[in-house]
């Protein structure tokens, strides 16, 4: 079939086939971007969170009495939590897996720019390790102390020791151990010596969407301040969780003047992290598809306004001698290259739009392969919403010129 009548009707047909380049060309930069979006937000999925996360119990309560002595809650709580039969260890805890949010800066060293990378700090005891069920690979625990004990408000102390994963580790020190060496808390500021290398536990949402999922810091910091009381992790036997939230509860009401406002498994707490990533996906997902079926709809109305137009047309080409499936063909063919001319479009877009949220989200979300498998969907869809109009168009009677005329 020749080219050169199909372009000379489309430029007779300059915004029509307009609308059909564009429709083609914001579906693909809309729809990639989402399914870049859905595959980087659930690839993290299936990841082992190296927890045993349904015997462990996170414990958050909220002191609302400026009367109540904060440091002595602390002190009470953690003997009282012990004493519970089936419970193995007890820590405070800043952040909790799985929720963790508060991301901070790691520094390798000093001076103007200095490297750094991301990862969540969280302050335990030294208990630590017990109560997330962890494993030492390298190095050495926390001394009792070493544990910072104090009140934000009235002391700036600073651990002077950190542990951290061995994905961390190996982030930060790729080629060496990472035992014994100085890191910064703060931009040239805030030292502290590696002492230890645990093994990986997932760490919260945002670096886990960014591919860190186990990229974490844990320092021996106990802390507590008036009017706030901080979290504990609690594990236990296996089995036992449950079974032990009422002896929990009692002994956080027994203090008066304040909440109890979670009081779960970490299972709990990973499936609301998966939750919120699962509506997220869908949500895409839908958007996604919605906008395929709008794009097929409009292609198909825009091809049959166009076949009305051009009924005296066609009767010619078939009075020409212009077969059934030739007119089909014709039409199969002109849409396709006003798709292709809106899909190659359409990849630019996608690729200017995938490195702007790459570039604010810190993680590279482009996946070609997907680029390619939306912009070949989106050829079959358009095929098939010109299919039906081409076959109507296919089907006008030659004799039409005569009638016209």
């Amino acid at each position: 079939m020749e080219f050169r009548p199909i372009f000379l009707t489309l430029k007779h047909n300059k915004m029509l086939s307009l609308l059909i380049v564009l429709q083609a060309t914001f579906t693909l930069a809309v729809v990639s971007n989402s399914l870049f979006v859905t595959a980087a937000t659930l690839k993290e999925w299936n990841l082992p969170s190296g927890l045993q996360q349904g015997d462990i119990i996170t414990v958050q309560a909220q002191l609302y009495d400026p009367t109540v002595d904060s440091r002595q809650v602390v002190i009470d709580d953690l003997e009282k939590l012990r004493e519970i039969p089936g419970v193995i260890s007890v820590s405070t805890a800043t952040q909790i897996p799985f929720a963790a949010e508060e991301v901070s800066n790691v520094f390798l060293e000093t001076g103007d720019e200095p490297q750094f990378y991301q990862t969540n700090i969280f302050d335990f005891d030294a208990n630590a390790l017990d109560v997330l069920g962890l494993e030492l690979i390298d190095g050495r625990n926390f001394f009792a102390s070493e544990v910072v004990r104090h009140d934000p408000s009235q002391s700036d102390a600073k651990a002077a020791v950190a542990m951290i994963s061995l994905s961390q580790a190996d982030a930060l020190f790729p080629d060496e151990s990472a035992i014994g060496k100085t890191i910064w808390l703060e931009e040239n500021a805030y030292p502290v010596q590696v002492i230890g290398i645990y093994s990986d536990f997932m760490n919260g949402e945002t670096l886990n969407f960014q591919g860190r999922s186990f990229d974490t810091l844990i320092r021996p910091v106990v802390s507590w301040q008036q009017g706030q009381d901080p979290n504990y992790l609690v594990r236990v036997e296996p089995g036992m969780a449950e079974g032990l939230f009422d002896a929990i509860n009692n002994i956080i009401y027994a203090t008066k003047g304040r909440y109890l406002y979670v009081l779960e498994r970490l299972t709990r707490t990973q499936k609301r992290m998966y939750d919120g990533r699962g509506s997220n996906a869908a949500t895409f997902l839908v958007i996604s598809l919605i906008l395929v079926l709008i794009t097929g709809l409009g292609t198909a109305g825009l091809v049959s306004f166009l076949v009305n137009q051009r009924q005296k047309q066609i009767g010619i080409r078939r009075a020409l001698g212009a077969t059934r499936l030739d007119i089909t063909k014709y039409f199969l063919l002109e849409n396709s290259i006003l798709t292709w001319i809106g899909l190659i479009l359409g990849g630019v877009l996608t690729l200017v739009i995938t490195y702007v949220l790459t570039d604010n989200a810190g993680e590279n979300i482009l996946q070609m392969k997907y680029l390619f498998i939306v912009a070949f969907g989106l050829w079959m869809v358009n095929l098939a919403s010109v299919y039906f109009p081409a076959r109507r168009a296919a089907m006008i009677d030659p004799a039409i010129v005569t009638r016209s005329a």
